[in-house]
C-alpha cells in the first residue's frame, strides 16, 4: 500500500552554476504554476556568488508563508546548492542535480566570457581593480583560464557539489541526479521517478512531466537550440571535455579536483 498523500510537500531543488540550473529551475517553475504551489527562489537577494547569511531564516519565513496561504505544497530553489539543512522540516523531499566538473568549467568559461551578468564586470580588489571578466579574458588560453575558474568561485562551487552528500540531510531528503542522465531522459523515465520521490501524485505527477518535456530541448524547447541570444544554451552535450581540453588542462583538473569527479560517479579518463 502507498504512503498517504503528505497535507504540506516541501520540495527542495538543489543545482549548481554551469549544472543546468536554467533548465531545471523554470522547469520547477512551472510545476509550481500548474500545481498552485509558491515559489520560493532560496538566493533571492544574493548578488553573484554572495550567499546570503540570513539564509535559514528566509527559508523558514517562506515555509510559514506558504503553510499559512493552506498551499498543498512549495518549492524551493537554490542554484548554489547551498539551501539549509532541511532536517525536522516535515515531509521534506528534495533533489540534487550532478554534471561533470570538466564540462561545468568549460560552460563556465564560455558564460563569463559573455554574459551580461553585472557581477562580472564589477572590479575586485582581490582581483587589483580588475573585474572577474577582465581578468578571464586576460589569460591567453584555456590551461589558465580552468585555472582561475578553479581557483576561484568554480572551485568553491565544485568542492560543494563534490560534499552535497556529506550533508546531515541528504538521506532521506535528497535524490542526487546525474544532468547527463536527465538531457537523454526523452520517454521521462527518470523524472518519471524524481516526481514521485519528490512526492507529487495524481494530477500533480502529470503536471511535472508536462513541465519537464515543455523546458527540454529534447521536447517543447527543441527550437531553442538555434537560438543564438540564448547565453544560456550554447552546448549541452554529454563529455565535451573529451574533445575541448588538451591533456595539460586535463592533468590540472584532475590534481586540482580529481576526488571530486570520481566520488560524483564520472569516469577520469
Amino acid at each position: 500500500m502507498s504512503p498517504p498523500e503528505p497535507s504540506f510537500n516541501p520540495v527542495f531543488i538543489a543545482t549548481h552554476h554551469k549544472g543546468g540550473t536554467v533548465w531545471i529551475n523554470s522547469t520547477f517553475r512551472r510545476i509550481s504554476k500548474l500545481c498552485h504551489f509558491p515559489f520560493i527562489h532560496l538566493n533571492t537577494g544574493e548578488s553573484g556568488w554572495q550567499i546570503r547569511p540570513d539564509k535559514r531564516a528566509y527559508m523558514e519565513s517562506e515555509l510559514e508563508c506558504a503553510r499559512a496561504e493552506s498551499a498543498r505544497g512549495v518549492i524551493l530553489v537554490d542554484y548554489h546548492g547551498t539551501t539549509p539543512d532541511t532536517g525536522g522540516i516535515s515531509g521534506a523531499r528534495g533533489v540534487h542535480i550532478t554534471r561533470d566538473p570538466r564540462d561545468m568549467l568549460l560552460s563556465a568559461i564560455r558564460y563569463h566570457e559573455h554574459s551580461k551578468e553585472p557581477w562580472l564586470d564589477h572590479p575586485l580588489t582581490e582581483l587589483g581593480g580588475k573585474s572577474f571578466r577582465e581578468k578571464l579574458l586576460s589569460y591567453p588560453d584555456d590551461l589558465d583560464r580552468v585555472r582561475f575558474e578553479l581557483d576561484t568561485y568554480m572551485g568553491v562551487e565544485l568542492r560543494r557539489m563534490g560534499a552535497f552528500t556529506q550533508r546531515p540531510d541528504f538521506e532521506p531528503v535528497f535524490q542526487q541526479i546525474k544532468y547527463e542522465d536527465l538531457i537523454q531522459d526523452e520517454h521521462l523515465q527518470l523524472f518519471h521517478s524524481i516526481a514521485i520521490h519528490l512526492g507529487f501524485r495524481g494530477q500533480q505527477l502529470i503536471h511535472a512531466q508536462q513541465a519537464f518535456w515543455s523546458q527540454s530541448l529534447f521536447g517543447g524547447m527543441r527550437s531553442a537550440r538555434s537560438r543564438a541570444a540564448n547565453a544560456h544554451i550554447r552546448d549541452g552535450s554529454i563529455e565535451q571535455w573529451r574533445r575541448a581540453l588538451s591533456e595539460p588542462t586535463r592533468a590540472l583538473i584532475e590534481s586540482s579536483i580529481g576526488d571530486v569527479i570520481t566520488g560524483l560517479g564520472y569516469p577520469d579518463e
